[in-house]
């Protein structure tokens, strides 16, 4: 079901519609406004309101490199298990 969601980001209201199911939106807001956060802190107070998108692009920044540090991990993941069920696949076949 399509929905409206209006989030803050520094000092802005944005909406925009969602198929999302709110659990997970709510998760993946609430992970979003983390990150940002985090990035916020590394600004001098004074900075905050003429640095908005250098804080928004570092946060993409950030964002982006646990995405692809995440897919490397699960890539390599799923290479040891398959790695490990052919093994156990021919010991199987040994027997």
């Amino acid at each position: 079901m399509e929905q409206v969601i209006k989030i803050e980001l520094l000092g802005e209201t944005f909406k925009f519609k969602s198929e999302e199911n709110r659990k997970n939106l709510k998760e993946i807001l609430s992970y979003l406004m983390s990150e940002l956060h985090k990035v916020e802190e590394q600004f001098p107070p004074h900075a905050l309101k003429t640095n908005k998108l250098a804080i928004v692009v570092m946060t993409a920044l950030n964002i982006s490199k646990q995405y692809i540090e995440l897919t490397n991990s699960h890539s390599d993941f799923l290479e040891t298990v398959s790695s490990r069920t052919l093994k156990l696949d021919e010991m199987i076949d040994k027997r």
